[in-house]
């Protein structure tokens, strides 16, 4: 089967800013299908659980209202040979103010009812951290040491992605850190932190004329580390701060893939369903669909 530069997607399930898939069981399948045909081997549900939402009717969350959408998405990926990272749980957007200690205690048992629930699908292959961060702030590398330690420990064999995203111009400019100052405030999370396997920064938070730059430079600091460099190309235009405008420009997109061959090990995307796929709720998802098939898959 011919392949794309995009083989991998978040699933937003547990969503704050984009609107609800509302996905049948039927529906889901056919997704997975629309993903095969594109190319897509890997998934990646960005978040297990936030506040009193789940991925699953969880015990320890209290979750027992939610869906099991966990094991449907599980069961359709290993009928079509595909992998999924299961996202832990963040307590919020803000993780308590960097509470770390309390966001670690809740995670401990998320992680063990997770680990139970679905260690037995061959499609389970890894853990995703939902704590998204640009710089070393919050507590974040004990936020990912533990974590670690508690997925390590449970499951060696499982591998562990982040996808951090660049604290650029593109945010608010007077805040804004360079390149060479991303660099040096990675490279002592990474040497804090541990156990990550695969770090994937978001390609929208980084303006064009230097996303060399804060590449180049990451893809050193992942070879350092021995982590997977892979990229996280985000198919919706961003506004100014978290705003997701709508779906993106294709020649835009083209235009960062064709940028991302020269040092990504994987190119994943934020996000197949909402922005790519057939059956999302916003028509110029379905003609950026096409014009992609078109483009890598004919």
């Amino acid at each position: 089967m011919k392949t794309g530069p995009i083989t991998g997607t978040f699933i937003d399930q547990i969503s704050y800013d984009l609107p609800s898939l509302n996905f049948s069981r039927e529906q889901w399948s056919q997704e997975f299908d629309y993903m095969k045909a594109f190319g897509i081997d890997t998934l990646v549900f960005i978040r297990g659980g936030m506040g009193d939402k789940t991925i699953f009717p969880s015990k320890t969350i209290g979750s027992s209202y939610c869906p099991d959408i966990a094991r449907i998405c599980l069961e359709e990926a290993e009928k079509r040979d595909m992998k999924v990272y299961m996202g832990l749980y963040m307590s919020d957007l803000e993780w308590g103010h960097g509470d770390w200690k309390t966001e670690l205690r809740m995670n401990k048992p998320f992680i063990d009812e997770l680990y139970e629930r679905y260690k037995s699908f061959k499609s389970f292959v890894g853990f995703y951290y939902p704590h998204e961060t640009p710089v070393n702030e919050g507590n974040i590398t004990k936020i990912f040491s533990g974590l670690g330690e508690m997925c390590k420990d449970k499951d060696p064999s499982k591998k562990i992605l982040i996808s951090p995203f660049f604290k650029s111009e593109i945010f608010k400019e007077k805040y804004a850190i360079t390149p060479e100052e991303n660099f040096e405030i990675w490279d002592e999370i990474f040497a804090k932190s541990g156990h990550i396997d695969h770090c994937a920064f978001q390609d929208g938070t980084a303006p064009f004329y230097l996303m060399d730059d804060y590449y180049l430079g990451v893809k050193k600091l992942c070879d350092k580390y021995n982590i997977d460099h892979w990229v996280n190309t985000e198919t919706f235009s961003r506004g100014p701060g978290a705003q997701f405008l709508s779906v993106i420009d294709f020649y835009e997109l083209q235009r960062k893939l064709k940028h991302h061959e020269a040092y990504a090990d994987k190119i994943i995307t934020f996000e197949f369903s909402h922005f790519l796929s057939p059956q999302s709720i916003n028509l110029a998802a379905h003609n950026l669909h096409k014009l992609y098939i078109d483009k890598y898959l004919k």
